[in-house]
């Protein structure tokens, strides 16, 4: 059995830590490298995973390591450099979400991995959740006829640093929540968003610099009317990261997914309100399918094109609240 070589870039994005659990414990992965620009998070993190090779330059990482592949969960602004010198040593990437803050970024990352011939695969996690992808099953076996309409919650608590800096995030609430369901919402149409109208304010963390709630409404090609309600509304004290709520109507029939119920919620003694999770860990379906895409070629389930895709929706609701308007898509 092959075992695949992964380095990990930035655990700026929390997301990080349950990726690295995931590659260290899999039976055909290695986690050999992590680079951090943090000095004081990098030795914690390679005590935490039981990782000896530690790099304050990821330029340098990719250079010394031979590596299969490596996981970018940097700050959004970064994934560009980061992706692009990845693969142009022929390394397989994949890349937190959103893809990118531009969708320049976005168009060279995945030009540089068709040149090198390597894949870019993006972290849509909710493509690997089994309640979601029970979904996709049902609507593509015709269960509840042609899609009318998808209404959805995206709703969770403020991250913290770098998350509510523009420059770093690329926004606020908008870029780090609509990308998630508006992925969904292509991969069950099939279709493409034509048209993006956006709400957007500013009205529970009135200190930051970014938005922290929006209302977006979607209008695909094929028809299909749909919105996103996604915020930072959760407070910092809640026991769980957020939701992704869908309710899917079509001419035959409809589906409601709540996909993290998979939880037990319970208090006692005195403690506050805590929360464990059962069932499948979709970080671990995602990178597990990461590694089939490599070993077999295959496309990835979430390409570069559908990371571009999802920022694109994310851009566009931005210039719609600017402009008080709704937006068509392409943008151009």
């Amino acid at each position: 059995m092959k075992v695949y070589r992964f380095a990990i870039l930035s655990f700026a994005h929390l997301h990080a830590y349950s990726y690295a659990a995931v590659v260290r414990n899999l039976p055909n992965t290695e986690l050999v490298a992590i680079f951090d620009d943090n000095r004081e998070r990098l030795y914690e993190v390679g005590r935490k995973f039981g990782v000896n090779k530690l790099y304050y330059d990821y330029e340098e990482l990719l250079r010394k390591e031979e590596l299969d592949a490596v996981i970018v969960t940097s700050e959004n602004a970064r994934h560009r450099e980061m992706v692009t010198t990845a693969t142009e040593r022929g390394v397989h990437v994949l890349c937190e979400k959103p893809i990118a803050t531009s969708l320049e970024d976005a168009d060279e990352m995945i030009a540089s991995a068709e040149r090198a011939g390597v894949k870019l695969q993006i972290a849509f996690v909710m493509r690997y959740h089994p309640a979601t992808v029970k979904v996709k099953e049902i609507i593509d076996a015709g269960e509840i006829g042609k899609i009318l309409t998808i209404t959805s919650t995206n709703h969770g608590k403020y991250p913290g640093g770098w998350f509510g800096i523009p420059e770093l995030s690329g926004g606020g609430a908008i870029m780090d929540h609509t990308v998630h369901v508006a992925d969904l919402m292509r991969w069950y149409t099939g279709s493409e968003v034509v048209e993006v109208h956006a709400y957007i304010g500013e009205n529970i963390r009135p200190h930051l610099r970014c938005e922290d709630c929006a209302l977006i409404s979607l209008r695909f090609k094929d028809g299909t009317i749909s919105s996103i309600d996604c915020s930072w509304s959760r407070p910092d004290e809640w026991p769980i990261w957020g939701d992704v709520f869908l309710q899917i109507i079509g001419t035959e029939g409809c589906i409601v997914v709540d996909a993290f119920r998979s939880a037990v919620h319970y208090a006692g003694g005195g403690t506050p309100l805590t929360w464990a999770s059962f069932g499948t860990n979709p970080d671990e379906e995602m990178i597990k399918h990461f590694v089939k895409v490599i070993e077999e070629d295959l496309e990835p389930r979430a390409s570069g094109v559908d990371g571009k895709k999802a920022l694109e929706i994310a851009l566009a609701a931005y210039l719609s609240n600017e402009r008080g308007r709704p937006i068509e898509l392409p943008l151009r």
